[in-house]
């Protein structure tokens, strides 16, 4: 028995990756594809906001919210959640949160922050601001950033 290996065979596999080409292709349009679902989340919440059973003027409510799972693989969160909550605050019964998070399933990590409080209608106005599209892509890449540490 002849254990000797065939010397005029070795490395002749031939790599087949991803081209630097069709990584960076992907990426644009992933950043193009955030901007789409960012756009879209603004308008759902906004619809959702303007439903007084969603969210009233007054008193208390289960936190409204729209999320999207996040296009970009160069970030470090699976989910992006744009959503409104009831401050727990005393004395603050009409007033409302306007929150982004950065998420990433799979782990108990998360990362939010209040970009927004007023009433009812001033959370409608705040979404209805011209650019806050790229407002709030801009808070989602930062927040996705402070998760790369854990």
């Amino acid at each position: 028995m002849d254990n000797r290996i065939n010397q005029s065979k070795i490395n002749n596999i031939k790599f087949r990756g991803a081209k630097p080409s069709n990584i960076n292709s992907g990426l644009e349009k992933g950043v193009e594809k955030m901007d789409e679902l960012v756009k879209k989340m603004v308008a759902d919440l906004k619809n959702k906001a303007k439903d007084r059973n969603n969210v009233p003027s007054k008193g208390p409510f289960d936190v409204v919210w729209e999320e999207f799972e996040n296009p970009d693989k160069s970030l470090n969160a699976t989910h992006f959640l744009l959503k409104i909550s009831v401050p727990k605050v005393k004395g603050a019964e009409d007033k409302r949160y306007l929150e982004v998070a950065a998420v990433k399933r799979g782990s108990q990590y998360g990362a939010e922050s209040v970009i927004g409080l007023g009433s009812t209608q001033e959370i409608v106005d705040k979404l209805s601001e011209q650019g806050i599209e790229q407002i709030l892509k801009e808070k989602f890449i930062k927040l996705a950033k402070s998760l790369e540490d854990v």
